[in-house]
């Protein structure tokens, strides 16, 4: 649910579906807002993690986050550890976040950022062909390793990986507010 409410749901062809509360971003998160996108491991649940891209305080430079949170069977279902949660990305919070979170056949994960502006004018803090910050993108990472203390990799292919003021998660750039991708 986009204000944070995430609902594991148990079907049986039988008897009718039963829900129950997997997380909570508003009581779980410290100023959680919205939830943008969601997307498991792709080794889950071996790998047992589960990545959440949302919003804690619109107009903040690193108001908009995704996160890696651990997966633990309960009694009832599945529980997201809040207290295991390592931060991956940060970027500004605002009216245009995106959120879109997908691994791709590649491995690698894909994330989409907004302009982080509302939607009149459009652009309005010109960023769709600024490539020095994460807004208006797709971003391309690598999850699954760290790097020097940093949460991610840079993927040896990123088109603009050795480009002077070019942030390099960049894969793509100019989208004004990519809110779902597909594969």
């Amino acid at each position: 649910e986009q204000a944070g409410a995430i609902q594991q749901i148990a079907t049986n062809l039988d008897t009718a579906s039963t829900s129950h509360l997997a997380f909570d971003l508003r009581k779980e998160i410290a100023n959680g807002h919205e939830l943008y996108g969601m997307a498991f491991d792709p080794g889950f649940p071996s790998r047992p993690f589960v990545y959440l891209c949302y919003i804690i305080t619109p107009g903040v430079a690193d108001g908009t986050r995704v996160s890696r949170f651990e997966v633990e069977q309960g009694s009832d279902g599945w529980r997201f550890r809040a207290d295991s949660e390592r931060i991956l990305i940060t970027w500004l919070g605002g009216w245009h976040n995106g959120g879109c979170l997908h691994f791709g056949q590649d491995g690698f994960r894909y994330i989409s950022t907004g302009d982080g502006a509302g939607p009149t004018p459009p652009d309005l803090l010109r960023t769709g062909q600024d490539c020095s910050d994460l807004l208006s993108s797709i971003l391309r990472i690598e999850v699954m390793t760290e790097d020097a203390g940093e949460p991610y990799l840079i993927p040896a292919d990123k088109p603009f990986r050795s480009i002077e003021n070019v942030r390099p998660e960049i894969w793509a750039y100019g989208f004004r507010t990519p809110w779902k991708l597909s594969f």
